[in-house]
């Protein structure tokens, strides 16, 4: 059995942590117009609920479904599942969920990898918002997209303006557009040297980055779930985002790293590595011939963010190390409706915190609320 393989048999998916928490979760499958098959959890409201506009939560880059449930009846999932909402998770293409295709074989074809969040939020998203409102046979739904999410879900609206109309409620948590003023170093150095190596990675067969069953993703797995070693855990996940002790308890980090990373795209990572390069949101830059052949221009076109018409929330922390306070603002300024731009009270909230934090309840949920159930039956 492959690696690959082995992974889908040893991991513990949403249904998995779902069930520890007593909850039931369904697993859903969807296929795209271009062909990637994405796997999609659903924990449904309780048989005494009223029906609601469903929520789909789609997750960061290297992260999975997953991320809003590891922290367990304190995690984003459990918390919105407590309050009688119909939560959808969203597993985007090359994560450990979502790493097939109708005809290319991720094993064998680079043309499966040939992607990064631009695709995501074309090809994706959309697929992800069609099946939720259809297997629940409503209009709209409210979003909640995670660092990537978030970045897709705006692509999604400059590429596919009509999808405004089906979503009610757009939720950012740390949005990810461009990334200029990202302060981590690991980070950055990470993310600009796959952009300059992406060429000569992918000649010699390197298509995916940290893929669950990898030894990278292993030995984090192995090492995190030993609760002496745990504290090394946290401590790197301070050093890729920034220090916030206590945020994310020793217990979560264990389970996280049974999940993260869970693996992407050369060319997605290399795309981010662009994206600190650059002050304006724009499309993947295959360099000037290739550019012309694929966008008619020589420079990658913009994304319009104006074109996200939906009402808006955005949250962001003060100590992200990854999404930049500057770049948030940025975003926010780009936007045409924004209910209101909360930036979270507790000074250490930072990148990770959004999803895996204990608190999350206080500092997210608490505000998030109030705009859930403003625009939670409008379907």
């Amino acid at each position: 059995m492959d690696l690959w393989k082995l992974s889908q048999v040893c991991t513990a998916p949403v249904r998995a942590i779902a069930a520890e928490n007593e909850y039931k979760a369904e697993k859903h499958e969807v296929t795209t117009d271009d062909g990637y098959i994405l796997t999609m959890y659903r924990i449904p409201p309780g048989k005494n609920c009223a029906k609601k506009t469903p929520l789909l939560l789609v997750h960061g880059l290297l992260l999975s479904a997953e991320c809003f449930v590891d922290s367990g009846l304190d995690a984003p999932g459990f918390l919105l599942a407590q309050e009688c909402y119909d939560v959808w998770f969203g597993n985007v293409r090359g994560n450990f969920h979502s790493r097939r295709h109708v005809t290319l074989d991720p094993d064998r074809d680079l043309k499966f990898w040939k992607f990064s969040v631009d695709e995501m939020g074309q090809y994706d998203v959309p697929a992800m918002i069609d099946y939720v409102l259809d297997a629940t046979s409503v209009k709209k739904l409210i979003y909640i997209g995670y660092s990537q999410g978030g970045g897709s879900f705006f692509i999604m609206n400059s590429e596919k303006p009509e999808y405004a109309d089906k979503i009610s409620l757009f939720i950012g948590l740390a949005a990810a557009t461009r990334q200029y003023y990202t302060k981590s170093v690991p980070y950055r150095s990470l993310v600009n040297a796959i952009d300059s190596l992406q060429s000569p990675l992918e000649a010699s067969g390197v298509w995916e980055v940290a893929s669950r069953g990898l030894p990278i993703q292993g030995t984090l797995e192995t090492l995190c779930k030993v609760k002496l070693l745990a504290v090394f855990c946290n401590l790197g996940v301070s050093a890729v985002d920034s220090p916030h002790p206590g945020s994310i308890t020793s217990k979560t980090t264990r389970r996280m790293f049974e999940h993260v990373p869970a693996g992407t795209s050369i060319q997605n990572l290399a795309r981010y590595g662009q994206a600190m390069n650059e002050i304006r949101f724009v499309k993947f830059n295959y360099g000037f011939e290739e550019n012309l052949e694929v966008y008619g221009v020589a420079e990658p076109p913009e994304y319009d963010l104006g074109m996200t018409t939906m009402p808006v929330v955005l949250f962001h922390g003060k100590s992200d190390h990854l999404v930049d306070t500057r770049d948030m603002d940025w975003v926010a300024r780009q936007l045409p409706n924004v209910l209101e731009y909360v930036t979270v009270a507790d000074p250490l909230w930072n990148h990770f915190d959004m999803a895996f934090s204990q608190y999350w309840k206080d500092q997210i949920f608490l505000t998030m609320k109030t705009y859930l159930n403003r625009y939670v039956n409008s379907y």
